[in-house]
Order: C-alpha cells, then sequence, then structure tokens
C-alpha cells in the first residue's frame, strides 16, 4: 500500500464521464451508455503517463437539485465523499448543451474544496465545435480542453496538464497500488447480496447495497491484502436467465459481469438461501466458470433468514444436484449478521493454493495407468491405452493424456480420468482442464 493522488472524474449526468474514463483507463472499462445514470458505483484504474502513477475514478453522474428518489441521492453522496478523498479534479461538461445550471452548481461545490481542478468539453468532435469550448471559462477554473472520448481528442495534454499539476500537491491517500497475484469475482443473481459481501470483506461501505435488483451495473475492483497476498475482488452486476434480460442497459451488465468471472482465477458464487431451490441457472453459472478455468466456491447466503421449512427445501435441492456440487468448495454465510463472513477469504486462499498445485508426470501416468488396468476403457470395443501423463498447466491445472488411440477418446473417459485423480488428490473448487494428443510412432 502506497501514497497515491486521486484523481476524480464529476459532472451531471450523461456528459461523458464513462467515456472519458474508459478513453483514458488502460485496463478497467466503465458502462458507457446514452442514457441517464447509468453509473453508480465508483469505477477505478490506475493510470501512468510520464512517470506519475494515479488513481482514476469514474462516478455516478451528480444532481445537486433534483435528487428525487434514493439512489440519486446515495450516488450524490459517493461522489462527494470521493471528491473529498481526491487531489485533482475533472469536471466534464458537453460542448452540445452549453453551461447549465446544474454545471455552475457543480462548478461552486469545486471551487470550495480548492483543489486544482480541469474542465474537460466533451464531444468537440469536429473544429466547428471549438468555438463552444470558451463558454466555459465562466465556470471560473483555468484549465479548460476541448476533448472528445470518441476520437481521444487533446487527451494527450490533458494528461501532461494533470501531472503537471499533481507535481505541486501533497499526497494523503494510501492507495492499494500492488500488483494483486490473483483475482476473485462475486457472481450471481441479481439481489442476492454480492455487493453486501463484498462489503463485508472490505470492512468498508464500497459497494451501494440496495434492496432494488439490479443496483450494481459494473463489475467494481478493489484490492486487499490477505495472508501475505494481494486479491482483487471483483464485485459484478446480477446476471438473470438471458430470456428475462429486457434492456440494452441490462445486456451489457451480464455480458459485463460474465466477463470479468470468465478473467477471475476464483469465482464465488453467491446463491440465496431463501430461494426454494437451486435453479439450473446458477448451476450454468458455476459450470460456465470452471469450464472457463476458474476456481468455484458456493456461498449460500442469508443463512440468518432462514426457517425449518426453507432449511428442508434447500436440503432437497442440495442431494438433487449432489453430483455436480461435490466438485465445488460450499459454505452458508450470512452477509447481514457477519456469520461466517471470517471463513470465506481463508478458504479463497485455501482453493488458490490447490489451483496452483503441480504433479509430477511420473506420479500422473502411475496413477492413470494403475486406474486403467483395473478398469479398462473400451470404445465400439477398442480399448484405450495410455502413453503418458503430464502436466502443462497450472492455474489453472491442466494435464495432457498421450494415448495410442485419440480418435475414440471421448468426454466419459476424460471423466474418469478426472474422477481418479479427484479421488487422489483433494481439489474441490479446482477444475481440470484436459487435453489429448497421439503417441508418435518411432
Amino acid at each position: 500500500m502506497n501514497l497515491m493522488h486521486k484523481v476524480v472524474l464529476v459532472g451531471r449526468t450523461n456528459v461523458g464521464k464513462s467515456s472519458l474514463f474508459n478513453r483514458i483507463a488502460p485496463r478497467v472499462k466503465s458502462l458507457a451508455l446514452d442514457k441517464e445514470g447509468v453509473t453508480r458505483d465508483m469505477v477505478t484504474d490506475f493510470v501512468s503517463w510520464n512517470k506519475t502513477t494515479f488513481e482514476l475514478i469514474d462516478t455516478g453522474g451528480i444532481d445537486l437539485y433534483h435528487q428525487t428518489d434514493e439512489m440519486t441521492t446515495v450516488v450524490t453522496q459517493r461522489v462527494q465523499q470521493a471528491l473529498d478523498q481526491a487531489s485533482l479534479f475533472l469536471m466534464i461538461v458537453d460542448v452540445k448543451t452549453g453551461v447549465t445550471e446544474q454545471d455552475m452548481k457543480i462548478a461552486r461545490m469545486l471551487h470550495a474544496l480548492q483543489k486544482p481542478t480541469l474542465v474537460l468539453v466533451n464531444k468537440v468532435d469536429s473544429s466547428y465545435q471549438e468555438e463552444g469550448v470558451h463558454d466555459f471559462y465562466q465556470l471560473g477554473f483555468e484549465h479548460v480542453f476541448g476533448v472528445s472520448a470518441e476520437h481521444g481528442r487533446t487527451i494527450a495534454d490533458v494528461l501532461d496538464c494533470i501531472v503537471n499539476l499533481l507535481s505541486a500537491v501533497p499526497v494523503t491517500e494510501k492507495v492499494m497500488d500492488d500488483t494483486p497475484e490473483f483475482r476473485v469475482a462475486l457472481l450471481g443473481r441479481p439481489n442476492a447480496g454480492k455487493s453486501s459481501l463484498m462489503n463485508q470483506l472490505l470492512k468498508q461501505d464500497f459497494s451501494i447495497v440496495s434492496p432494488v435488483a439490479g443496483t450494481t451495473r459494473e463489475a467494481l475492483r478493489k484490492r486487499i491484502a490477505f495472508n501475505k497476498s494481494v486479491i482483487e475482488l471483483i464485485d459484478t452486476a446480477g446476471v438473470r436467465k438471458k430470456s428475462n434480460v429486457d434492456s440494452e442497459l441490462e445486456g451489457m451488465m451480464v455480458t459485463n459481469a460474465l466477463q470479468a468471472a470468465k478473467r477471475a482465477h476464483i469465482v464465488l458464487l453467491v446463491m440465496d438461501l431463501l430461494e426454494p431451490e437451486l435453479t439450473a441457472q446458477e448451476l450454468k453459472l458455476a459450470s460456465y466458470a470452471f469450464d472457463n478455468g476458474s476456481a468455484v466456491i458456493i456461498l449460500f447466503n442469508k443463512q440468518d433468514l432462514l426457517t425449518d421449512e426453507s432449511q428442508q427445501q434447500h436440503d432437497m435441492s442440495i442431494d438433487q444436484y449432489a453430483h455436480m456440487l461435490k466438485k465445488f468448495e460450499t459454505l452458508t454465510i450470512s452477509c447481514k449478521t457477519g456469520k461466517n463472513i471470517g471463513k470465506v477469504l481463508p478458504l479463497v486462499q485455501e482453493v488458490w493454493d490447490k489451483y496452483q498445485l503441480k504433479f509430477p508426470d511420473r506420479y500422473l501416468t502411475d496413477l492413470f495407468v494403475a486406474a486403467i488396468s483395473k478398469t479398462p476403457l473400451f470404445k465400439n470395443g477398442s480399448q484405450i491405452y495410455l502413453h503418458k501423463a503430464r502436466q502443462v498447466g497450472h492455474a489453472p491445472l491442466r494435464i495432457e493424456l498421450t494415448l495410442r488411440n485419440v480418435v475414440i477418446f471421448e468426454d466419459s473417459h476424460r471423466a474418469f480420468f478426472e474422477n481418479v485423480l479427484r479421488k487422489a488428490q483433494d481439489l474441490r473448487g479446482v477444475p481440470v482442464l484436459w487435453t489429448e494428443k497421439v503417441k508418435s510412432k518411432k
């Protein structure tokens, strides 16, 4: 954890903050859609320019006039908290709408905080729009740039100015900027408790929590130190059945969540114990993560609300899918009471250790040869012969089988070898990926 400047994008809704964030941020991408109020939580990334690194923070659209609902109020409060911690502000405005009353009020708020501020007049996509940039000097800031998130116009000049201004500002905020050893994504259906779990693990109010399904819209990342490791935790939007996704925004949210899960080393699949039974969709999420090489831990949340009847329904559902669940680590938790939350990260570490296991070639070969000697494998009357087994990758575990007759090798045979390995080694939660090749003739 090091001292680092925080640069916060701020502005009213739909001026292009997320598009500008995406233009500047090297890795993380914020959801950008021509619709008000898409971004709610803080989306962050680390930006390096001219030997200076700072944390860039995208925020939700701020509304200082019409806080008509609870979510708008919460988002505005979050933005104000981010501003308090920032070293420098990027105030985003829209050249097409000109200076609005909302812009003026936000500018007055930023002036009161007395921190360096750049005004970025977005959507200056052609030379004839440059004249409109001058109008924004009335906001009272020295540094005003006409920029285009779409085309990258003037972005290099903006970064030069940011670095120059930051050099004169003392750094007071500590940021966990160490490179993470591994990534852990929280995945599940809407309202299962992912954001509550994120806040519990971080021990801070990081993700917005609301009983309204779909509150979290983007993959939110935060690094945490645990057991001498740096872990990147990723909160994701709830994933519903594709047939139930009824808007472009939700489609983007689901895609964003699945991409985050695909890139994670470990997936924490959060399930709601109050649901009458496990659903095929949730098991598909677990299989999706497993098939893509991510380790999986299933967390059954809301244990505090469980009744005897719902417990019985849950147990029956578990028994129904026991053949699938035996591959995954499972834990019952309560984000509300904190029950077993302290066991989550130790279990993550345990699975991570298994995820990195390395086995000698001789061990694997002897293990599998002994297994098929006792239980020979056949297809259409032809026997399968194993010449050699070797591990060709870890994190995730990949095993290559050298066979005499690859043509007749199928999924049921892979399942046989996987069962043999899992009986010999504790690999709960860890996927095993298989490749085959034919023994060369010499």
